[in-house]
């Protein structure tokens, strides 16, 4: 069984259902259990592949702006549980998980020149970090993108929204945990 560990599935859902990426990547950052790209997947219409981008193997790191770096339990099997779970997905050619942190998935030579049209910030949670994905995402998006902050209240989404405006997105919709932004042109 496929699990999220968050809330607010449902505006997930609601904000994928028919959405035409035409022929663009979509991507989640922070793939856990994969309920969020499983719902990316099953929703959105016209996409390239659905890339998930998780380092899994229990990295020490900075998860939020105030606290100490500490372990997290994204183990090596779960990403196992993981590749066994959406082997329908990958082997329809609609998922590919690359194991690694963000960080490195968007320096890596070959993710340089995608374009994506739906993505999902649900890796981790300092605005130092949620900042930089933004940042190279809305280099990489075209009108219509959309992207999905998950537990936006944990950093300076205020920030974050103010940045993306040089990329002319805009704030369509928030609920208690997850916010949409659309790229208007």
């Amino acid at each position: 069984m496929i699990r999220g560990d968050s809330f607010e599935y449902e505006l997930l859902e609601k904000w994928t259902k028919g959405f035409d990426c035409k022929g663009h990547y979509t991507c989640e950052i922070g793939v856990r259990e994969g309920l969020g790209s499983k719902i990316i997947m099953d929703n959105v219409l016209n996409n390239n592949i659905h890339l998930g981008v998780d380092p899994y193997a229990n990295i020490k790191y900075q998860h939020f702006d105030d606290g100490p770096e500490y372990t997290a339990d994204y183990t090596d099997e779960m990403r196992n549980t993981l590749l066994y779970d959406f082997k329908p997905y990958r082997n329809e050619g609609k998922f590919k998980l690359y194991n690694m942190t963000d960080e490195l998935f968007m320096t890596h030579p070959d993710n340089q020149d995608m374009i994506f049209s739906f993505v999902h910030f649900d890796g981790p949670h300092s605005t130092k970090d949620v900042l930089r994905e933004a940042l190279w995402f809305g280099d990489r998006s075209v009108k219509g993108t959309k992207f999905v902050f998950d537990d936006y209240y944990i950093y300076n989404m205020h920030l974050i929204a103010i940045v993306l405006k040089f990329w002319n997105f805009e704030i369509k919709e928030r609920g208690r945990t997850k916010m949409l932004l659309e790229r208007n042109k």
